[in-house]
């Protein structure tokens, strides 16, 4: 085992679990209201220095009084479905410092009143490495796509990366293996 992440004050389970492309930084979802996105640095784990990391280095949230839902990592970028917050997105180019670079509010009613109330609005999000697009899911107010200004597609070279992400052929391997 090279890192466990256990002990993590306000997390009794988790959501989503996301790594950078090169294994270093997860940003990691709990889906509960008021928890924001936490960021964690793996490198004192995978160094040997450590075995446990339980604190994370940075969080992100739209809104503190909101839920963030699902999450997709293509390095500098976090694209993010934020429920009642919509689509939204960070940069992690400075960790532990993340900022807010874009957003558009997808879901403009009223807290839910049926289920949870901050469950309403984005759910789901995805972005194509090949051109960037970037397509949504809302409850209430149903597919979006996007495009992001700067954002043409999207290659780990480019970025110093590894070219992985959760949108890639699994049959070839990363663009540039071959």
């Amino acid at each position: 085992m090279l890192v466990t992440l256990t002990g993590i004050s306000g997390v009794e389970r988790g959501h989503t679990f996301t790594p950078s492309p090169d294994g270093r930084y997860v940003i990691a979802e709990t889906e509960y209201q008021h928890a924001p996105l936490r960021i964690f640095d793996l490198k004192p784990a995978l160094d040997g220095e450590v075995e446990n990391i339980r604190r994370p280095i940075s969080a992100w949230t739209a809104d503190w009084q909101h839920l963030v839902h699902n999450h997709e990592v293509r390095w500098p970028y976090v694209f993010v479905s934020g429920y009642l917050d919509g689509f939204q997105v960070f940069s992690l180019m400075d960790p532990k410092n993340p900022v807010t670079v874009a957003y558009y509010d997808t879901y403009v009613g009223p807290p839910n009143t049926v289920r949870c109330a901050m469950c309403n609005g984005a759910f789901g999000v995805d972005v194509r490495n090949a051109d960037g697009l970037i397509v949504l899911s809302d409850m209430t107010t149903g597919f979006w796509a996007f495009r992001m200004e700067g954002f043409s597609g999207w290659n780990g070279a480019d970025w110093g990366m590894p070219n992985i992400s959760s949108v890639q052929d699994w049959e070839k391997g990363p663009q540039g293996s071959r």
